[in-house]
């Protein structure tokens, strides 16, 4: 596969996290000011799609695969990220224009079964068993499994379609399934387990992987919660409510037990595990009824909600995983870079948050969408500053 060695992977990431920017900014861009030429849906779908396939889930498998092969990446894996950049950029094109048809529905099965493959590779054989701890195997181990369940959500929707359901509940639950096991199954523990692989030391104790697992597994009773939009039988809530219980308990003990590693986490590290127990406590807020239809009514809580994921959890541990793996050179400009991007998204988060809760008194931000606009052209200079840092040739040739 010669020609793959033209492809210097993680600049090719940082790359797809600067088009992702772009095409968030054009979605704020649509609201304040529209643009009659494109559709604002198919640019959503493009946005989401290839924050999925293009961002994350190429940064997360390029880090999983140079933890198992060193960076000397076998056939396999190439092929894997070079279709992976065929399939994103060819469903941001695709949903752009078209939105769900036949074309953008061929590129998305293609990354389906990419993610299929990539699994295969990392399960094959005990390769990653024997150069990762117990606590990175098993949560990198299970948001693979996440990652491939997830995709019973779209590959249900046709047959609900065919059989009548496109406007019901059901319609509805298959696509937050899939939303769901990609980023709080698959996203948040992978990303989890790669910071484990550089920063815990501490052995997993019975008591200790006990608590892993109960946090691992809350991850499927958690969906529930994305359910509970449309007012369901007393058991859903109950069963959500448990699974978020769970998963907040066993976090915060995981935390409290693992807190002499946590010491020499890096700024980024830290930032993130901070957000993840806001987002965890987020969850548990959300079974109670009266907060979670308040919740399900306000966008801005929900995009506020996958946002604190992906740009407050999944992004600064990818960051962070680039630095610690030599991906990126380091120096006072990354460290910049860390600052900046942190104050941004924390900025920006607050205000999607806290509006809502502002016009529950009849207070409404000033200028609320343009803010919202400029905070997100801020992470563009991020992203090339980044792009700048990223070491040339060293990935590329192997």
């Amino acid at each position: 596969m010669q020609w793959s060695k033209k492809f210097n992977y993680p600049r090719w990431a940082i790359i797809n996290f600067i088009v992702l920017t772009l095409f968030g900014i054009l979605l704020r861009y649509m609201q304040l000011y529209g643009l009659p030429v494109l559709d604002y849906q198919f640019i959503l779908h493009a946005h989401s799609h290839f924050a999925f396939a293009g961002w994350m889930f190429f940064a997360i498998a390029l880090l999983i695969s140079d933890i198992i092969t060193g960076g000397k990446y076998s056939s396999g894996y190439k092929y894997v990220f070079v279709f992976t950049l065929i399939s994103a950029y060819g469903m941001l094109v695709s949903f752009s224009f078209q939105g769900y048809k036949p074309v953008s529905i061929v590129f998305s099965t293609l990354f389906v079964l990419l993610t299929y493959r990539f699994t295969y590779l990392v399960f094959r054989g005990k390769i990653l068993k024997n150069v990762v701890n117990e606590t990175t195997y098993k949560l990198i181990r299970c948001a693979l499994i996440f990652l491939c369940i997830s995709s019973l959500g779209p590959f249900t929707l046709g047959p609900l379609a065919v059989l009548g359901f496109k406007n019901t509940s059901y319609y509805q639950d298959a696509i937050y399934y899939y939303l769901h096991f990609q980023m709080n199954g698959f996203m948040f523990l992978a990303a989890l387990g790669l910071l484990a692989s550089t920063s815990i030391t501490t052995l997993l104790s019975k008591n200790d992987s006990k608590w892993l697992n109960l946090f691992i597994y809350s991850t499927i009773p958690v969906y529930f919660i994305f359910t509970l939009w449309n007012k369901p039988h007393g058991w859903v809530w109950i069963l959500a409510g448990l699974g978020a219980g769970v998963n907040l308990l066993s976090w915060l003990i995981l935390c409290f037990n693992f807190r002499k590693d946590a010491r020499q986490f890096s700024f980024l590290a830290k930032a993130a595990l901070v957000a993840a127990t806001l987002k965890i406590i987020f969850q548990l807020l959300i079974c109670l009824p009266a907060i979670g239809e308040w919740a399900f009514n306000n966008r801005n809580l929900i995009i506020g909600y996958i946002h604190l994921l992906t740009l407050g959890i999944i992004m600064p541990l990818i960051i962070d995983q680039f630095i610690q793996r030599g991906f990126l050179n380091t120096g006072k400009i990354v460290l910049v870079v860390n600052w900046s991007y942190i104050i941004s998204v924390v900025i920006y988060l607050s205000l999607l948050f806290i509006q809502p809760l502002l016009s529950l008194f009849s207070i409404y931000i000033p200028q609320y969408q343009f803010l919202l606009f400029v905070l997100c052209l801020l992470f563009l200079p991020i992203g090339l500053m980044l792009l700048s840092r990223t070491k040339a040739g060293k990935f590329s040739a192997k």
